[in-house]
């Protein structure tokens, strides 16, 4: 099978789906690799990388589309990469919610993938590396020139840390969680889950509607990591919630891709990722992992090259 490699063309987006070593491993089982002209080089990956690995470097996203039989990429396909594809192609890509249809052409969602320990490799990846990141997004916006309220997120001696509210203790809350204790700060997690809830090493609550509402009071961060598969982000902050919130309070809505677990939440970017709304800073960037590209493109194609392999198969 012809695979290709595209370039990422949304701004401040600097994965890429497959790295050097993928590539390897796709060689070996006899396939052929196009890889668009610097697709890897955001990551840190040159090209000369990816034709010592075994993949030809073609110049042009139209060039990849019109050869490769599986199309290779981290988001979902733009406006203009929809016109490109070819009937009885095949894409894989990261497709958080419902995929995008593209006629004739089957698309695999690598967030939906089960892997062979039925672990979804790929979603467990990105979501640790955005729940740390929220957690830097954080403590930044925390600052006073950022909006925030003017506090270092583990404070120092003599001062209180800042208090942190994750809703959520799946892998991205962890991560969270994991990242602001090893900070100072002070944290409080909130799930449905008893299990989930039992695996975090700070204060856990189940998430009652006035237990949220008490949190949200005393929080200056409030991280949102809440998912159900295949449906929208529980909704568990409405508007009227942001007058229980601190002024210069900080929302950082990882659900934002699915929704948002705050109603209040706009779609924001690597590049401007706060708005202020209701007196509440809000960060709902949706691709966080964006922002590290190297180690996100490093955890993405280990987690998914398995995939890869499975949709090379036989062909």
């Amino acid at each position: 099978m012809i695979v290709g490699i595209l370039r990422e063309t949304l701004s401040g987006e600097g994965r890429v789906a497959a790295v050097p070593s993928a590539v390897r491993t796709l060689r070996a089982l006899g396939n052929v690799v196009i890889v668009e002209q610097e697709a890897g080089v955001r990551a840190g990956f040159g090209d000369d990388e990816y034709i010592r690995a075994g993949a030809e470097i073609v110049p042009t996203a139209e060039e990849v589309f019109d050869r490769a039989q599986l199309v290779w990429k981290v988001l979902a396909p733009s406006g203009h990469e929809r016109t490109l594809f070819r009937p009885g192609q095949v894409l894989l890509a990261l497709l958080p919610g419902a995929p995008s249809p593209v006629d004739d052409v089957r698309v695999v969602d690598g967030l939906a993938w089960a892997g062979r320990h039925g672990d979804f490799p790929a979603r467990v990846a990105m979501s640790e590396i955005a729940g740390r990141m929220a957690v830097e997004a954080a403590s930044q916006a925390l600052q006073q020139p950022n909006g925030g309220r003017g506090l270092l997120l583990g404070g120092v001696a003599g001062v209180p840390p800042a208090e942190v509210v994750v809703l959520g203790a799946g892998v991205a809350g962890r991560g969270a969680t994991e990242l602001a204790l090893a900070m100072g700060a002070r944290v409080t997690v909130l799930d449905i889950s008893l299990p989930a809830l039992r695996s975090v090493r700070t204060t856990a609550l189940v998430a009652t509607p006035s237990a949220i509402e008490r949190a949200l009071a005393g929080a200056d961060v409030v991280i949102a990591a809440v998912r159900e598969a295949g449906k929208p982000a529980p909704r568990l902050c409405r508007a009227a919630h942001l007058g229980l919130m601190q002024p210069g309070a900080i929302v950082v809505d990882l659900s934002i891709a699915e929704g948002g677990a705050f109603q209040t939440t706009p779609v924001t970017s690597l590049a401007h990722p706060s708005v202020v709304v209701g007196g509440v800073v809000h960060i709902g960037v949706p691709n966080f992992p964006g922002a590290v590209p190297r180690t996100a493109s490093v955890a993405l194609s280990h987690a998914w090259v398995d995939l890869a392999v499975e949709l090379t198969a036989g062909e």
